[in-house]
Order: C-alpha cells, then structure tokens, then sequence
C-alpha cells in the first residue's frame, strides 16, 4: 500500500494560528480509562480512534442484505461473511452484552481503493481489529470483539478453493487475524461516522478521485467488562 509520505489530513496554513498550550491542572486532570486502548490504536498506525457507547452502533438489516443483492464476490465463502455470519437481529442482542466499542478508522487516497492495493488496506484493518482486542484482553477486557471492513475472503485466504471451517468443518486458518465484516452484520457506520464527527464519502468504482481524494476504512473492537484500570 503506497500510504508512505501521503498526508492524511490538510490543514491550509491560513487556518492555523500557533498559540500557547493551555495550562493544564493536574489535580484536576483525570486519565480515561480506556486511553491506553486508543494509544495503542494510534500506535499501530489509525488515523483516529474514539471510545463510543454500543447505543451508538445501529444495526440495519437492509445493510446485511446490500451483501446479497448485488452478490458480494464475498458472499458465502467465509464463516464471517453473510449468509454465515451472525444476522442483524442477533448480532443487535449480542452487542447488548457490551456498553463500549473502540471505533477506530484509516484515511486512505480514493485512487488507492480504486485498485487492487485496496485488499492491502484491508488486511491492516482485519490485523488492527485483531491486535487491539488481545491488547484490550490482555488489558482485563475479558470477551472483546474486533470486528472489519471488508472481507478477508481476498486477503487471508485467496490460496484456498474452500473455507475449511465451512466445507471441512475444521478451524480457521487465521483466527488470530481474521474478523467479522462490518457490513455483514448490518452497521450501519455511515450513521456512526457523522456521529464521531467524521467526514465519509461513499467511494464505487465509478467515483473520481479528483471529486473524492479521500476515502476511508474502519474497524471496531467490541471492549468486554473488565477491570478499567485508573
């Protein structure tokens, strides 16, 4: 992915005014308790990631079924695409078992999703959901859920005729790196973009990056009750 050197965000120099840091009262200062599940997104490269109530997750189901019709050339070859996958109905009683959700994104040049160096970024958000839960596990987050945009269909397993867990009933060859889809449960993160304050555009093979120079990918990692530490 030719992400190297490419600026994920623009700020005019006329819109910038330099001014002094603000003073900070330490007493009065107070450490979120998930901040340490940010930093490593940030760490492992995001360009953004915040801490949202599951409430602000909408699940659709029309959404679930955009998989279907048209076809998906991932639809039905893995466990964790639709029509395998988990439905929006369950999928909607299982996220009330959750309060929070790290939601986390990656600004991305259109002209690069435009191409087949699309099924690199998407690798980096499966490996990015994948090591921000065991982080957030390995943290006390007991039961945390990394979900991803796209299939892994392309990435992971493009070598194999068949899913084995699917046609072997077998394990996954990459549990530790593959995830749900996103879209395949029915989230509707067009909704929860705006919400987060994030500017999305809807990027097709018809879109022109002279329009649209900006598109982007996202994950979210469901955060299990644990101990939140101080």
């Amino acid at each position: 992915v030719r992400l190297t050197g490419v600026p994920l965000c623009f700020i005019p120099v006329g819109d910038f005014i330099a001014s002094p840091p603000p003073k900070v009262n330490k007493k009065m200062e107070k450490r979120h308790p998930l901040d340490n599940l940010i930093q490593h997104a940030i760490n492992l490269g995001v360009s953004d990631a915040k801490i949202v109530s599951v409430e602000e997750i909408s699940v659709e189901d029309h959404l679930a079924k955009m998989c279907e019709e048209p076809q998906c050339d991932g639809y039905g070859q893995t466990i964790n695409c639709p029509p395998h996958v988990m439905k929006p109905d369950r999928f909607r009683e299982y996220i009330g078992q959750y309060k929070l959700a790290l939601v986390f994104k990656l600004d991305v040049p259109t002209e690069i999703l435009l191409t087949d160096e699309r099924n690199d970024v998407t690798r980096i958000i499966h490996e990015t959901a994948a090591s921000i839960e065991q982080f957030a596990i390995d943290d006390g987050h007991a039961n945390s859920k990394g979900l991803a945009a796209g299939s892994y269909k392309r990435i992971f397993c493009s070598g194999y005729d068949e899913c084995r867990v699917l046609n072997e009933g077998g394990d996954c060859r990459f549990p530790n790196l593959a995830r749900p889809s996103l879209s395949g449960l029915g989230i509707n993160f067009f909704k929860l973009s705006k919400a987060l304050g994030w500017q999305i555009n809807k990027i097709t093979k018809n879109s022109n990056p002279d329009d649209v120079p900006m598109g982007m990918m996202a994950g979210i990692v469901l955060i299990g009750e644990g101990d939140l530490r101080q």
